[in-house]
Order: C-alpha cells, then sequence, then structure tokens
C-alpha cells in the first residue's frame, strides 16, 4: 500500500465504517480512495441489541475511584465491537491505521461510554492501534481536512452530529477545541433540559426514535419515518428544544470569545437525513436562529478524520 494512503476507522455505537484516504502535502486535505467497509455490530449473533450501558454516574464513580468493573453483558458486547475491528484491520491490509471512538479514554482504552460497553483495555487487545482518537474531533477534522467536508477555512463553527448519541463539535479562530481540556464548554450528554434529560436524548436520531416508540403502539426504526408523522410534535418539539439551548450555549461561548459564529453544521445521520427533506423539524430548527445552517451528508468524514489525524499527528 502506498506510504500516503492509510486506513480512517469510525467506531460508533451501532457499526464500523472503515475509508480508505490518500493525504496530499501539498493541500494538506485527505480524500476518499477504493477501500470502504462498512458493518453492523449486530451482523454478530453475539451483539445484544437490547444492552443497556450502565449509568453514566456510576461510570464516573467507577473510573475517579480506579475500580471499572465490566459485568458479563458489557464484556461479551466489548468483544463484538474488537472483533469487528480486527476483522477490518485485516481486510484492510494497511499498517497505517487511525480509529476514531466516542466516549472518554485514557491512556489503556475506553473508560467511560453513554451509549455502549466500556473498553477499558482497548488498545492491548488491538495491537495495531495505540489511540483511539475523539470521534467528535474527527467529524471536524473530516469536515474541514477532507476533500468532501462542509467547513471551509478560516470559519467559526458549531458542529452538530448526530447519530446514536451526538457528536460535538466547535472551531474557533481556526482551532479545534478540545472538550476535555475545558471547564466553560459542555458536550450534549452533559447540557440538561427542564424534565432533567439531557440534550442528547432529544436531539439524537436513536433518541428520538427511543422517545417515540416508549409513548407510542406504533413502533418505528428510523427518523425518516417519524419526521413523515403528523402526529409527531411531542418528539419533535422537544429535539427543536434541546437544539435551541444547545444553540444558545454554543453562542455564549464565542460571545466569551469575542468571536462571530459563521455556520451551523449539522453531520453524520442526522445531517443525512434533513439534507435530503423539508421535514417541518427541519424548518423549526432554521427558525430557532439566524446563524446559517448547512448539512453534511457523507458519512465518510469521520472516518477521514481519523485517517488524517493518524497522519498529521
Amino acid at each position: 500500500m502506498d506510504k500516503n494512503k492509510i486506513i480512517g476507522i469510525d467506531c460508533g455505537a451501532t457499526k464500523i465504517m472503515a475509508q480508505s484516504c490518500i493525504y496530499s502535502a501539498e493541500s494538506q486535505l485527505i480524500s476518499p480512495s477504493n477501500f470502504h467497509f462498512e458493518q453492523r455490530y449486530a451482523e454478530n449473533p453475539d451483539w445484544d441489541p437490547n444492552y443497556k450501558p450502565m449509568s453514566l454516574a456510576q461510570q464516573q464513580h467507577e473510573f475517579h475511584n480506579s475500580n471499572i468493573t465490566l459485568n458479563n453483558a458489557e464484556l461479551k458486547q466489548s468483544k463484538v465491537i474488537i472483533k469487528t475491528i480486527q476483522k477490518v484491520i485485516s481486510d484492510s491490509k494497511s499498517k497505517m491505521i487511525g480509529l476514531c471512538f466516542p466516549g472518554i479514554k485514557n491512556q489503556f482504552g475506553i473508560v467511560i461510554m453513554a451509549n455502549g460497553p466500556r473498553i477499558p483495555n482497548l488498545y492491548s487487545q488491538i495491537p495495531e492501534i495505540d489511540i483511539a482518537y475523539s470521534d467528535s474531533e474527527c467529524c471536524v477534522l473530516g469536515e474541514s481536512k477532507s476533500n468532501i467536508g462542509q467547513i471551509k477555512q478560516g470559519e467559526n463553527i458549531i458542529y452538530i452530529g448526530g447519530g446514536t448519541g451526538i457528536a460535538d463539535g466547535i472551531i474557533l479562530k481556526n482551532k479545534i477545541i478540545n472538550f476535555n481540556t475545558r471547564s466553560d464548554l459542555k458536550r450534549s450528554w452533559e447540557l440538561m433540559l427542564d424534565d432533567g434529560k439531557s440534550i442528547e436524548s432529544h436531539l439524537a436520531p436513536q433518541s428520538m426514535i427511543n422517545n417515540w416508540n416508549q409513548k407510542k403502539k406504533q413502533k418505528l426504526k428510523y427518523l425518516d419515518d417519524l419526521l413523515s408523522l403528523d402526529n409527531n410534535s411531542s418528539i419533535i418539539d422537544k429535539a427543536v428544544d434541546a437544539f435551541n439551548i444547545l444553540i444558545n450555549d454554543r453562542i455564549k461561548f464565542f460571545n466569551n470569545n469575542n468571536a462571530k459564529i459563521d455556520a451551523i453544521i449539522i453531520g453524520q445521520r442526522l445531517g443525512q437525513i434533513l439534507h435530503k427533506n423539508n421535514s417541518v423539524f427541519k424548518q423549526k430548527l432554521h427558525s430557532q436562529t439566524d446563524i446559517p445552517i448547512r448539512y453534511s451528508s457523507d458519512r465518510r468524514v469521520a472516518a477521514l478524520g481519523a485517517g488524517w489525524k493518524k497522519v498529521c499527528s
């Protein structure tokens, strides 16, 4: 494989996506090439579609007390993810692997996960990987450092990537903000609405579907189906409220740093869905702000961001 060709791997809560990439030293951009791989964890018979993570409070307690204890269900779920990563690395035949993963990491692996199992010994099980990059950061990198991204050079950006959870991103004065090092910023799963639930639990596409299914006899699998219904206002209005609170929180951050927001980029599954329709939900989102909203419909950007990070770190 060419020395400038690498594999970026985006590990989500429900599936893995890998994309081969070519980096141009001249443009300092990364672009997709011919190898592409996607696999849902549910294709493995050991995957539990009804798995529920331990509460974040308990996870944080265990982490801060250096006493992470995985139960059998969490171990079984994590093994499926590890096997899927091992498969894509083997199939790619690449020695240059950049991998991004949700959750909080330490020097050994994934120690806090809102939407899946923890894998505190990830790096020892996959020797090709010595670090898992932030999925949120890689989404923003893929949007700003690839030839298919939606972020232009020099823009101040709010990024919202929606899937099983929310990938939060901010570009301030040409720098991607690291949420881990800021006391003045919270992620979507840390920001709460009046009902005590997080922004993520109302705005992420999977959360919107789950919220509907908990209340209604008609069960849905896809956000497209939910957005097409006439009686979806209880779910949609909460999602719009969550969006409004999130944007107002980000506006305060930019104001405190003497910067003007150029655009909101909505990406991942949420961006893909809203890019192609003109639902009431989309119209309501636009009504909440005067900031331009752009939609990223290419799901490969996080993998490309991981590839860029591998080359340029």
